[in-house]
Order: structure tokens, then sequence, then C-alpha cells
């Protein structure tokens, strides 16, 4: 929870220092979230646990493949599940369909590795979380409204490509959706989304 919010955050401010605007790429409906840096920085903390000792240049592929695999499952299920893109490497060096490119195996590796040498004081960090009176109530509760947040941002997403396909509402929830969550919105919600027919 606390990467899918630092992410987005660290992001937000790289662009606002790169480019003068301030741009983040959230991928749930509520909550300033993004799933890959969460799901990155769980592969990256056990990236680290597996490869200790085992050497430098282990430690970087293996760091390059935690974000090249969350990549192109995500880059998959977009395109393949809702004729839809969130990022687009074709015009680097070394694609696979414009999901992962060499150039980002690279960063994710490099960031891997950097965070790597953070992982002990987070350890213990997690070790002193371990101890406190509301440890399980605060995952019970965090893990319950991300679970909904998913679910709900699946539906909306879901539907957003099934009305730019031409499929009309069929249920009062899903009119509702579109009035409430119109293609407006969620193209401004989903920063660089899109849909490949659009590029065609």
């Amino acid at each position: 929870m606390i990467a899918n919010l630092a992410g987005v955050l660290i992001e937000g401010f790289f662009y606002l220092f790169a480019f003068g605007e301030w741009e983040t790429h959230v991928v749930t409906m509520w909550g300033p979230f993004c799933l890959l840096y969460g799901f990155g920085t769980v592969g990256f903390y056990l990236m680290a646990a597996a490869l200790q000792g085992k050497g430098v240049v282990l430690e970087f592929i293996g760091y390059g493949l935690v974000g090249d695999g969350l990549e192109l499952v995500g880059g998959l299920l977009l395109e393949f599940g809702l004729g839809m893109r969130a990022w687009d490497y074709s015009d680097y060096y070394l694609n696979y369909r414009g999901h992962i490119c060499l150039r980002m195996t690279i960063v994710w590796a490099i960031i891997g590795f950097a965070f790597s040498r953070f992982c002990p004081l987070i350890s213990r960090g997690l070790s002193q979380f371990d101890h406190g009176r509301y440890r399980v109530l605060l995952i019970i509760i965090l893990s319950v409204f991300m679970l909904v947040n998913l679910i709900f941002t699946s539906i909306c997403i879901v539907r957003w490509s099934r009305r730019h396909h031409g499929i009309k509402a069929e249920s009062s929830f899903e009119k509702y959706l579109d009035e409430r969550y119109d293609d407006a919105y969620m193209s401004k919600r989903f920063v660089e989304w899109s849909f490949l027919d659009e590029k065609k």
C-alpha cells in the first residue's frame, strides 16, 4: 500500500521536475494508487531475499525480470482482454509488442538494486509493525478496501471498453456507469491509456 502511493508521488514529482507539469498514472478508481509499483516493490523485496549474497549480476537480472514480468502480464491483459494499451515501448530498441523493452529492463534493474539496499531497514520496520496491537485490524481494513477498489475499477474499465466497442448498456447500473464515469472521465483518470483501434 505504501509503495502504491509512494510510486505515484515520486512519478508526479519527476514529471514536475522534468516537464514542468504534474502527471501521475494511477490504476484505481479510488485513491492515488498504482499497483505496478506496489507489486513491483513486493517483487523486489522477495527477490532481494532470494538473491542475497548471489552476486550483483544475478541481482540486476532478477530485478529486471521482476519489472519486465509485471509490465508484460499487465500489458498483455490490457491488449488481449480489453483491446487497450496503457504504455507503449514500440519505438524503443529490443521491445516485445511495446509492453517491455531493454531500456526499461535496465531501469527496473537499477531501481530494484537501489531498493534492495534499503531492505534491511524495511525489515526492521516491518518487525516493529508485527508487534503492533492493531496490525491485524489494519491489514484487514486495507485489504478489504483495496479488494473492493480493484473490483469496482475492473468493472468501470470493462464498461469503458465495451462502450468504446459499441456495446450498449443493458442494465441500470451500466447506464449509471456510462453517465457518472463517461469516456472523458476515464481518459482523464487513466492518463495515456488508449484503445488499439484508435492508433490504426
